[in-house]
C-alpha cells in the first residue's frame, strides 16, 4: 500500500481523523449541555457541592476536548502534506510542535482534575472516585510521554529538513 500520494494510507487516515473530528465535536457540543445543566443547579441551589464539581469537571472536559480537536486539526494538516508529497515541511515541523505542547496543555488540565478529586474526595468514600482518580492521572502521564514523544520526533524532523535544504544548496 502506497503511503504518500492520493489513494494512499495519508489519505485514509485524513478520512478517520476528519470522523473522529466530527465525533469529538459532537461529544463537545453534548458536554456543553451538562455545563449549563450544571451552572442552571448552581444558580437555583439545588445540590451546589456536586453541581460545583461537576462543572469543574466539565469545563476541564470541554476544554480537553477543544485542545483534542486542535490536535486532530495539526494532524490533518500534517497527514494532508503527506498526501501531496510534502514531506519535510516547515509547517509540519511546526504542526509537531504544537500537537506536543498541547499534550503538554492537556496533561496539566488532568492534574489539576487530579488534585481536585483528591481535595474534594476526601470526604467521599466512594470507590468510583478512585477509579476516576486512577483514570485521571493515567491520562496525565499518557499525555506527557506523547507530548515527550512528539518534541523528540519534531527536532528529529527539524534535522532532517536541514539536511535536506543543504543537499539542496550543494546540487
Amino acid at each position: 500500500m502506497k503511503i504518500l500520494g492520493e489513494k494512499s494510507l495519508s489519505s485514509k487516515v485524513i478520512a478517520g481523523l476528519n470522523i473522529l473530528f466530527i465525533l469529538i465535536s459532537i461529544i463537545d457540543l453534548f458536554v456543553l449541555t451538562l455545563i449549563a445543566k450544571s451552572a442552571k443547579n448552581i444558580i437555583t441551589n439545588i445540590n451546589i457541592q456536586n453541581s460545583i464539581f461537576d462543572l469543574l469537571l466539565f469545563v476541564m472536559i470541554i476544554i480537553t476536548g477543544l485542545i483534542a480537536l486542535f490536535i486532530i486539526y495539526q494532524f490533518i494538516k500534517i497527514f494532508k502534506n503527506l498526501k501531496n508529497n510534502i514531506l519535510f515541511s516547515i509547517n509540519n515541523s511546526k504542526s509537531l510542535n504544537i500537537i506536543s505542547n498541547s499534550c503538554f496543555i492537556i496533561s496539566v488540565i488532568y492534574l489539576i482534575i487530579s488534585i481536585l478529586i483528591i481535595a474534594i474526595a476526601k470526604n467521599l468514600i466512594d470507590e468510583f472516585i478512585y477509579y476516576i482518580l486512577a483514570f485521571s492521572i493515567m491520562l496525565m502521564i499518557i499525555f506527557v510521554v506523547s507530548g515527550i514523544g512528539i518534541k523528540i520526533l519534531n527536532e528529529i524532523y527539524k534535522k532532517a529538513i536541514e539536511y535536506k535544504e543543504e543537499n539542496e544548496l550543494t546540487i
